[in-house]
Formats: structure tokens, sequence, C-alpha cells
């Protein structure tokens, strides 16, 4: 018998370059909502875990995740079609959110290098299993296999990315150098994503029943949605919010 086991890797722009630069744009402006927010955590008492958490939304939520998610609508597997296992993919979700959540709350209000390394390790290690998690979740008429060299390549890259964007949080007040901060983190995410997506190699039998699991784009337009109204939020609480700059920021370094 013939086998029709054929190994194959994805065509990571196999829709177009446009779908990669759109992922850009969300984790791009993910990043400068999580500015904002940061910035009036810094100055906040009453309200710093509120602030932090909307940071951890739009940086973990909107930059990573949902630009991650969008990025995968590009990738195209011959000969297979590609399903998406929606509880694995909003696992990826909760651990961003929550990855970025700690990293935030460990590296505190003012640049002490500690406590940024840790933050940026704990924070790079759960979006970076995010990141694992959202390649994992693909399904095709076959198997995929994982070179986990290469994915943990991608986990150290993802603390490097984490470290230096806490870094970044604390020490950036210029708004022009925060856009360039935040276009430097959507790039980050990029490559780490894509380096995740070269450890993936496809081996596809068209003997195999179609895979089981949700189209990506019946998942990930729904998401892009509420990512978008979900921005509203923190943006609107950012305009609203009185300017606290002039405001002592208390000592504690919690």
């Amino acid at each position: 018998m013939v086998d029709t086991l054929a190994a194959t890797g994805a065509d990571t722009f196999g829709r177009g370059g446009g779908i990669a630069w759109l992922a850009v744009a969300l984790s791009t402006l993910g990043a400068l909502v999580a500015f904002a927010c940061v910035r009036h955590a810094k100055y906040s008492i009453k309200f710093r875990l509120l602030w932090l958490t909307m940071a951890a939304v739009s940086l973990g939520g909107v930059g990573l995740w949902l630009a991650n998610s969008v990025a995968l609508l590009g990738v195209r597997v011959h000969d297979s079609p590609v399903r998406y296992s929606a509880p694995i993919g909003t696992s990826a979700l909760a651990i961003a959110v929550v990855g970025v959540l700690a990293g935030l709350l460990i590296s505190g209000r003012t640049p002490q290098l500690p406590r940024l390394i840790i933050g940026g390790l704990t924070m790079g290690l759960g979006t970076g299993l995010s990141t694992y998690l959202t390649l994992d979740a693909l399904a095709v008429q076959g198997t995929v296999e994982e070179s986990l060299p290469i994915i943990g390549l991608a986990v150290l890259a993802s603390m490097a990315l984490c470290v230096a964007t806490l870094w970044a949080f604390q020490t950036v007040r210029l708004i022009g150098l925060r856009v360039l901060a935040s276009v430097l983190f959507a790039l980050g995410v990029a490559g780490v994503y894509y380096l995740g997506v070269s450890a993936l190699e496809f081996a596809v039998d068209p003997g195999n029943l179609a895979p089981e699991g949700l189209q990506l784009f019946d998942l990930v337009f729904p998401m892009f949605v509420l990512g978008a109204l979900g921005l509203t939020v923190p943006i609107t609480a950012v305009l609203v919010a009185p300017d606290r700059r002039d405001v002592v920021a208390p000592s504690t370094t919690s």
C-alpha cells in the first residue's frame, strides 16, 4: 500500500501579507493603550489594580493573543483544512492576560532591576506559553509535530521582550518614544510568533477524517470585534481620568 502521509510546512503568508500587518497594528494599539494604563496606575492608589488589569487585557489580550490569532488567519496547509481548538485558544488568552498582570504587579511602581527581571521573566513565560498554546490549538487532517528546541527559543525571546517592555513602561515618558516602543513590542511579538510557527511541521494524511474544531475565522472575527470594543473601556478611562502627574507617588514599591 502506498503511504499517503506527507510532511509539509505551513505557508505562513498563504493569504497575503496584509493579515500580518493587521496583526502588527493590533499589537501596537494594544501596547499603546497599556502604556497609558500603566502610567495612570503609577500615580493611583485606590484604582491601581484596576488600571493594571486594563493594561494586562490590552497588552496580553489584544496586543499578544488577538494579534497572534489574527496572524494565524494567514496560515495555509496544503491539501488539508485547518481547524482551531476553542478550549485551548481560550486557555491561551487567559494565560496571556494573567501572565502580563503578574509581571506588572511584580515589577512595581519604580524601576528596580531585580523586580524588573523577575517580572519580565514571569510575564515572558506566560506570554510564551500563550503563544505556544495558540499554535498548539491548530489541527489538520493528519498530525502536527513541534520542534521543542525552537519552541524553547521562542519562549526565551518572549522573556527578553517582556523584560524590555516592563523597563519601557517604567522609564519612557515622551509620547513619541511610547509609540516607538509600542511598534518595537509589536514587531517583537510578531518575531516570537513566526519563530513558533517555524517549529511546526504538518503531516497531512488524506485518509484521515477532517479535523475537529472551529474554522479560524469563526473564532477570530468575533474576538476581533470584542477586542476592539473592549479597548474602548481603557481608552475612555484614560481620557476621562484626572492627570495625576503632579501627585507624589507613594514611597512603597509594591
